[in-house]
């Protein structure tokens, strides 16, 4: 009995503690933690979001903008203004105005919007059709099978609390808003859901003058790109998301995984001075209704510097169009032809630069494509055998054929093998290497029977004579020749800033058996020093060794950017000077006969002179064809202007265009267009 009593006074006393704690408990919460509780409670929520900055422009050397930013415009929905009692309403509202206009919101039920309704999914298997039957399933609802697309729009309309007044046409935007934002995951986890894209700048306003019955509804400002030409798309490059490879490399800088970034071209070139720096923006909303309170900048956006490039917009315009015209014309004559020479002609490059800079002034690859539907025509492009992203200009390598001639030239000259008014005569074959059956022709005597004759250099230049440039690579041999296309630049990178740049190949025995070639023998020099054998360069390293020659000797680091300015245009960031990269000893003498020589080509009866007939402007030039098995003979045509005074070297490049010559139409355009002729004519 005595025990009984005790358990009975322990058990009170224990439910007396229990209670006292609870009374305290209240007392402290209500007395004391209250006020703190309601405060908090009527608290405003503060929200920091990330104000994009602009995208620098690019812009040509005179001002001409290539690349800008069209202001755009988005509506998101932000959660922590978001007012739960009236997000139905809101979204009416919404719903309505956008209607309006001719929008309406992101959508991914699949279901119609019409009467009879009906799923819009492929198969339970698609993308959507696996995620509504996932959704259904999550509801309690069976499957999708079970469900006809009526019984599923009641459910629906009944879990997000959808007024049965509306029409059908209102509940099935409201239902279709609150599903995506389900899948979305709209919570106070997430960054604002983007539900509308591309608003129009009046419907922007219109939804700026509902504000106040719209909580949570917020408008987003961003650039996109803006393309003022359809020219230079393999140059300028083209933005988008981040790879996860870039982003390992520039988190640290600032970048995260959403972030848009250059990823070809100028574009990534650029990048650093490009890309602006975010601000900071600060949105104060009334905790209980999700009404916007205050809206503040903590940090200005900074946008990303300009960068004017070296190009001239009007002939990088005229260049891209000579150089498809020429190809497509080299084509109609080839198909026409009884040999079919140029009929079945494929990409080209043509490039045009500053001899006395090193500025590239045109840039042109064929085939190309529109930047502005980068993305919607990315399919047929990527797949296409002809590889429009392609930038020939840097990433091709090409024989450069009878163009190495003046390399070849220039060693003999200053290495003191000849003189400018020593003759070599052409025998039409050449026999030191008779004994091994080796003989090879010049192309006079193998096409027609006959020889040039006694030539000095500048006649083989001018006519392009085998011979001759045969008995000079025997004489050089390659350890000379290969200096002076060293010190030319040949087979070597130019450090232009585009990336992917092609360094080349510069035939030789140590480079064929670095590669893992064939022995090299003494007849192969003989090749080499024609522009055969192994010899594979750029356009731009032959347009750099053209300039290097006709200026006399110094050769620049060929370069895009010019200027770098801040967004208003108004201080200079940085501005290129020419780089000079070596200078090569070159004769006044040499040089005389070189130019002679290639003048000759475009006048008289040189191998271009047909093409230059009295065509105002004194021109040198210099054709070239690589042989191609099954197929007809790549071209090049290197050339320079004015004679006198050179300012500007262009190389021109046609895959299968049969012959150098036949790519002096392109040539002869962009000179046009550079001296202000108005010949406007290509043929």
């Amino acid at each position: 009995m005595k025990s009984r009593l005790i358990r009975i006074v322990a058990l009170c006393l224990c439910m007396l503690v229990i209670f006292g704690s609870l009374v305290y408990r209240l007392i402290q919460l209500q007395l004391i933690q209250g006020p703190n509780i309601t405060a908090a409670l009527n608290a405003n929520v503060i929200r920091e979001y990330d104000e994009i900055a602009s995208r620098g422009e690019i812009l040509d050397r005179n001002g001409a903008v290539m690349v800008g930013n069209a202001l755009g415009f988005s509506v998101q929905l932000d959660y922590y203004q978001w007012d739960k009692s009236r997000q139905n309403a809101v979204l009416l509202l919404l719903y309505e105005t956008l209607q309006q206009a001719g929008l309406g919101c992101l959508d991914v039920l699949p279901l119609n919007w019409e009467e009879p309704l009906a799923y819009t999914y492929t198969s339970l298997e698609s993308g959507d059709g696996r995620k509504l039957q996932k959704f259904v399933q999550a509801q309690g609802w069976g499957s999708v099978e079970e469900l006809t697309p009526v019984r599923l729009f009641g459910l629906l309309s009944s879990k997000y609390g959808v007024d049965s007044s509306l029409t059908f046409q209102q509940r099935r935007a409201i239902i279709g808003v609150r599903y995506y934002l389900e899948d979305k995951q709209f919570s106070n986890y997430n960054t604002p859901i983007t539900v509308v894209e591309e608003v129009d700048i009046r419907t922007v306003a219109h939804l700026s003058e509902l504000k106040s019955d719209l909580p949570g509804v917020t408008i987003q400002v961003s650039d996109s790109r803006e393309y003022e030409t359809t020219a230079a798309a393999q140059l300028l490059g083209y933005v988008g998301t981040i790879p996860k490879e870039d982003y390992e490399e520039r988190k640290d800088q600032g970048y995260t995984l959403t972030d848009t970034i250059g990823r070809a071209g100028m574009e990534r070139a650029l990048e650093d001075y490009l890309r602006g720096i975010d601000g900071i923006r600060v949105v104060e909303a009334d905790s209980r209704t999700g009404q916007l309170v205050t809206e503040y900048m903590v940090e200005e956006p900074q946008p990303g510097k300009n960068c004017y490039l070296t190009i001239s917009l009007p002939l990088q315009e005229r260049t891209e169009q000579a150089l498809a015209e020429t190809i497509e014309n080299i084509r109609i004559k080839g198909e026409a032809s009884k040999e079919g020479d140029g009929a079945d002609v494929e990409g080209g490059a043509a490039i045009v630069m500053d001899v006395n800079t090193g500025e590239i002034l045109a840039m042109a690859s064929y085939p190309t494509y529109d930047l502005s539907r980068f993305w919607e025509d990315y399919t047929a492009n990527s797949t296409n055998p002809l590889s429009p992203f392609l930038n020939r200009t840097i990433q091709s390598t090409y024989s450069p054929g009878s163009t190495f001639k003046m390399c070849t030239s220039l060693a003999a000259l200053e290495e003191g093998v000849i003189t400018p008014r020593t003759e070599i005569v052409d025998k039409g074959a050449y026999e030191r290497y008779a004994d091994v059956g080796y003989s090879p022709r010049c192309w006079v005597y193998r096409q027609y029977g006959r020889t040039h004759g006694a030539v000095n250099v500048s006649e083989a230049l001018k006519y392009s004579c085998n011979y001759f440039f045969y008995e000079m690579g025997y004489q050089l041999q390659m350890e000379k020749l290969n200096s002076y296309a060293t010190q030319l630049g040949l087979g070597q990178k130019t450090g232009i800033e585009l990336p992917n740049e092609k360094a080349g190949i510069l035939a030789g025995p140590e480079s064929r058996e670095a590669r893992g070639g064939e022995k090299w023998y003494a007849a192969d020099t003989l090749m080499a020093a024609i522009g055969q054998s192994d010899h594979l360069f750029t356009p731009i390293q032959l347009v750099n060794y053209v300039a290097t020659i006709v200026n006399g000797g110094t050769r620049y680091q060929p370069h895009l950017l010019k200027t770098v300015m801040d967004y208003t245009n108004t201080e200079v960031y940085e501005e290129n000077e020419p780089v000079v990269l070596n200078e090569v000893e070159i004769s006044e003498s040499s040089l005389g006969a070189i130019k002679e020589g290639m003048k000759g080509v475009v006048t008289e009866d040189g191998t271009a002179s047909s093409y230059f007939a009295g065509f105002p402007i004194q021109v040198g030039g210099k054709t070239g064809s690589a042989q191609m098995t099954n197929h007809s003979a790549t071209g090049v045509f290197v050339s320079f202007a004015p004679y006198d005074n050179p300012e500007i070297a262009v190389c021109v490049v046609g895959e299968y265009a049969s012959s150098g010559g036949s790519l002096a139409p392109v040539a002869i355009a962009i000179y046009d267009e550079y001296f202000g002729l108005n010949l406007n004519t290509v043929e």
